[in-house]
């Protein structure tokens, strides 16, 4: 259909609808967050899902399930249809036949990100938006200037100071115009970035406060229910910043179950570092509102460093109550163990990527996360984007070789090869 079935947007907190195709952030009512609201009956009844996994190695094949686009429009640089990989070792190690890994670092700027700024940079031209900025703690200033410059749109990154090197100079290297964001906690993040859709009106594509990004983060749900063979997991670990990916995951698994594909919906949990996990503390109260906690300079994690969320990250605990998921909080020491069995598994991952890992292997241990279960942990970014973490957590390589063959043959006799 030419109009799509997105039909609008509708407020969290007041309930007021807007236009899709109205280039707003949040509500300019009283300031929510706004979500987009699709035509199911319509899609249900017009879309065979099961087609759709053959046109295209991109998530674009999903744009049914996304606001209407024009193809000229579509920024894309090959994102999303990423591998789902079984785990080999890990398993042996849990005594757990079935644990997945959703790797998004083989996405085009190295990180998950980039499914998201796809879609939002192209719905932006589409309804004319020529300009915007973000905030971001790297990887996603990474990816809004790779595809705001393959869309010849102009872009400003504020990107935290806590970042890497390595991810500030990758912003500068795509294109985009950057500036380091000092901060005393993200609180003073959250108000600057409401005072600039209501002070200066910048169209901005900031997860929650852009309310088209974290729609493309509903192809997890689609891309691991085609890979599964037409089964969802029983549970789904995401590593956690603003929430973004966890409540995009979520809304597509809801989606397929209301398209009558599947009755089963899997558990959603939420991961932060142990040194500033305001939802972990918000769950263990049974709070819906997560307040300020921690220091986020505490921890290798710095992707998912933050001491509190946007608008009190009321989505994502929604998502953790109405799943029956949990949020958990993991440490270093944790994070670096499972950089290392990813690693064993072929796969390179940051610290923040790591941290589902480390959340699915203290969820079996402590018993919340049943041996038997399906396990899918969302690995979110590459380790390239962390060396001095790759360093951390494996080290550099102590032996050495002459270049002849006897000390070649010595080194091969002592390590039993």
């Amino acid at each position: 259909m030419m109009d799509g079935y997105a039909i609008g947007l509708v407020c969290d907190k007041c309930q007021k609808d807007y236009d899709i195709r109205q280039a707003v952030n949040t509500c300019p009512s009283c300031g929510g967050l706004l979500e987009t609201v699709y035509d199911l009956p319509r899609l249900k009844k017009e879309i065979v899902f099961s087609k759709l996994q053959t046109t295209g190695n991109t998530m674009w094949r999903y744009k049914d399930f996304f606001p209407y686009i024009e193809e000229k429009n579509i920024v894309s640089l090959g994102e999303g249809c990423t591998p789902l990989v079984k785990s080999i070792y890990l398993s042996r190690e849990l005594g757990m036949e079935n644990i997945y890994f959703k790797n998004d670092t083989m996405m085009p700027t190295g990180s998950f990100k980039d499914r998201g700024f796809s879609l939002a940079i192209s719905f932006a031209k589409d309804i004319g938006v020529k300009k915007g900025f973000t905030y971001s703690s790297g990887n996603a200033g990474a990816s809004f200037s790779a595809y705001s410059s393959r869309g010849g749109f102009h872009a400003l990154v504020l990107v935290e100071y806590l970042a890497s090197d390595t991810k500030k100079a990758m912003i500068k290297l795509y294109g985009a115009q950057t500036a380091i964001l000092d901060f005393e906690n993200f609180g003073q993040i959250s108000v600057m970035l409401e005072k600039a859709v209501s002070q200066l009106g910048l169209y901005q594509f900031v997860n929650f406060i852009n309310p088209i990004r974290h729609e493309a983060m509903k192809t997890y749900a689609y891309e691991i229910f085609d890979q599964l063979g037409g089964l969802v997991p029983d549970y789904m670990f995401h590593p956690v910043g603003t929430g973004g990916g966890l409540w995009g995951a979520w809304k597509g698994y809801n989606e397929l179950k209301a398209l009558g594909l599947t009755d089963q919906l899997p558990k959603m949990v939420a991961v932060q570092p142990e040194t500033s996990c305001h939802l972990k503390k918000a769950f263990q109260k049974g709070a819906r509102v997560a307040g300020q906690y921690g220091d986020p300079a505490k921890t290798i994690a710095q992707s998912i460093a933050a001491d509190s969320p946007i608008q009190g990250g009321t989505r994502v605990l929604d998502a953790i109550y109405q799943s029956g998921g949990m949020a958990l909080g993991v440490s270093d020491q944790e994070i670096l163990t499972a950089m290392r069995i990813l690693g064993k598994e072929g796969i390179g991952a940051e610290p923040s990527s790591a941290a589902a890992v480390a959340a699915l292997i203290q969820g079996v241990k402590n018993g919340t996360v049943s041996p038997d279960a399906t396990a899918v942990c969302v690995i979110t970014g590459t380790a390239l984007k962390q060396s001095r973490a790759v360093e951390m957590a494996a080290g550099q390589p102590q032996l050495q070789v002459d270049a002849d063959i006897g000390s070649l043959a010595k080194i091969i006799d002592s390590l039993h090869i």
